[in-house]
């Protein structure tokens, strides 16, 4: 026998003792059914399988049965469509007030970048073309390709699904900066000057109201605050501060999301409040009743995230975005530009994982892919403590320099406090899918049958999970597939066109561990020059809530 035979059936051997590689996820991409330069996967609808490892043991096939909700941009907003004030923090309105210095002055105090001087002309005239020029749309909201567009409706965004697959989100019209849309409706709601809705369970709705329109003379200086409603039934929180306007400031408030637990009594809801200061912190809201709407509401403050730690604004603004049923709540804490850590003002996603406990304390994510200082933008988080978003995937300093790249990721937390025994054993395994640890996106969605389809993207954002394992998330595509499956990869040998794309990630079954094969990186630095990035691949920063950043 030949040397060159002995090898080839060697290789063979030990190639058919090798586990085959393939991908845990299949990237379906979803047409939005709107007109619109950039599409954007922003909920999913909820939903689980017959058994508790969901898509990965029950086979889903393309994600058909749970609806992916999104939106579309041409133009980056001026400010956040969502958010009740400027870059969520502004609630003098001094830096919106002050127009193109404004947003100069808050990407040089707040961010930090060399480039301030093209982030705030980007922003700046997007602001005055939706202020002073037209009412044009820019934000157009749809469902699994059906537009949804409400009466009057000028900018839709959609922040969650309902159980039944509802939108739950706001809009603007030409009296009012937001008004709140869901299945639950009401009438104190409808009266107000501006609403906002977060999250809904079918029966209930959390969100904010605002004291003037932020339209036309009101666009300045309204002030705003938690609540909850159902079809008979409205609460408004109490400001934990106690004022609604101090000097300058104007308090605000903001439920994002809530878990009514029933057999405790209680309701829960999280998003943040006005404090000492009118500092606006990620706050635990809880009510002494499981019908919210009856109940008698106080805040708790989330520590470690507030804005002022030891004497010092260490952060300039901090929310609570999501809370499970195991009573895990999660969120963000902007760094203040005046305290930068690791050479960046970032926008840091913690968690605490137990709303009921005495104490309430945020842990940053740290280990990993999340390294000291890293930034990203809180997705969400299912019944299994699996919690998605997206993360800094460079670590260069921004401070004076560049924006950092960033992709989105998973992470399995694991058990906590409140995590009921019989749902330990479905974690334990769902958890070591991904092998107990945090990964970017990316890693999982190369290799195997899935690979050609998969990599014509590169995973930018992950903005909801549901029990079944299926993600709402944003991609870069580059028809065809790019040059290579690493991760900085060339599309057309950097000549192609890419866009950003709304993508579905679905389980495939079957699919463990054993499958992984994470990406590498081109050992020559590689920038993207597709002309069909747009905007998209240089001010993704801003456009839904405290970071957005950019895309190479």
């Amino acid at each position: 026998m030949s040397s060159k035979l002995q090898l080839t059936t060697l290789a063979v051997l030990v190639s058919a003792a090798l586990p085959a590689q393939a991908a845990l996820y299949k990237v379906v991409e979803v047409a939005p059914g709107v007109s619109g330069n950039e599409v954007y996967g922003t909920a999913i609808e909820p939903g689980t399988t017959s058994d508790p490892k969901g898509c990965f043991v029950n086979d889903c096939g393309d994600g058909a049965s749970y609806k992916l909700a999104g939106e579309t941009r041409n133009r980056p907003d001026g400010f956040s469509y969502r958010e009740e004030v400027p870059f969520a923090m502004d609630n003098s309105f001094g830096y919106i007030e002050d127009d193109y210095d404004g947003f100069e002055d808050y990407c040089f105090y707040q961010l930090g970048y060399a480039t301030c001087e093209y982030w705030a002309s980007d922003r700046w005239s997007s602001w005055y073309n939706e202020t002073y020029s037209s009412n044009t749309p820019n934000s157009l909201a749809f469902i699994e390709g059906s537009a949804e567009k409400p009466s009057g409706a000028i900018n839709t965004v959609i922040n969650s699904l309902d159980p039944s697959g509802q939108p739950v989100g706001n809009f603007s019209t030409s009296s009012k900066r937001n008004e709140a849309f869901s299945a639950v409706t009401n009438s104190t709601l409808t009266s107000k000057a501006q609403s906002r809705a977060w999250a809904s369970d079918g029966t209930y709705t959390v969100g904010s109201t605002s004291s003037k329109s932020g339209i036309g003379g009101e666009r300045y200086y309204y002030s705003s605050a938690p609540a909850i409603w159902s079809a008979s039934g409205f609460v408004s929180i109490p400001r934990a501060g106690g004022y609604d306007v101090d000097g300058d400031y104007y308090a605000q408030g903001s439920m994002r999301d809530f878990y009514i637990d029933s057999a405790g009594g209680k309701t829960y809801g999280v998003g943040y409040n006005n404090y000492s200061d009118q500092h606006m912190n990620a706050t635990i809201f809880i009510g002494n009743s499981a019908t919210p709407t009856s109940a008698t509401w106080s805040s708790a403050l989330i520590y470690n995230a507030q804005v002022d730690i030891s004497g010092d604004n260490i952060n300039s603004n901090s929310v609570a975005t999501n809370i499970n049923k195991n009573l895990v709540v999660v969120g963000q804490a902007k760094r203040s530009g005046g305290f930068p850590q690791n050479g960046a003002a970032s926008n840091r996603l913690f968690i605490v994982p137990d709303a009921s406990a005495s104490s309430i304390n945020a842990s940053f994510f740290y280990g990993g892919i999340f390294f000291d200082g890293a930034g990203g933008e809180m997705g969400g988080i299912n019944n299994f403590n699996e919690i998605v978003g997206r993360i800094d995937s460079e670590n260069h300093r921004e401070y004076d320099g560049k924006q950092r790249r960033q992709r989105a990721f998973i992470y399995p937390y694991g058990m906590t406090p409140k995590t009921d025994s019989s749902e330990e054993a479905a974690i334990t395994a769902r958890r070591s899918i991904f092998k107990n640890k945090a990964w970017l996106l990316d890693d999982l969605t190369n290799g195997g049958s899935e690979s050609s389809n998969n990599n014509q993207y590169r995973i930018y954002d992950a903005s909801d999970i549901n029990d079944a394992g299926v993600i709402s998330a944003t991609a870069v595509k580059c028809s065809g597939g790019y040059d290579s499956t690493s991760h900085n990869a060339y599309c057309g040998d950097g000549n192609g066109t890419e866009k950003v794309v709304a993508v579905k990630l679905v389980p495939i079954v079957g699919s463990d561990a054993s499958v992984i094969q994470p990406r590498n990186y081109d050992s020559t630095a590689t920038e993207r020059k597709g002309a069909g990035l747009g905007f998209g691949a240089l001010t993704m920063l801003g456009l839904f809530g405290f970071m957005r950043k950019r895309i190479k």
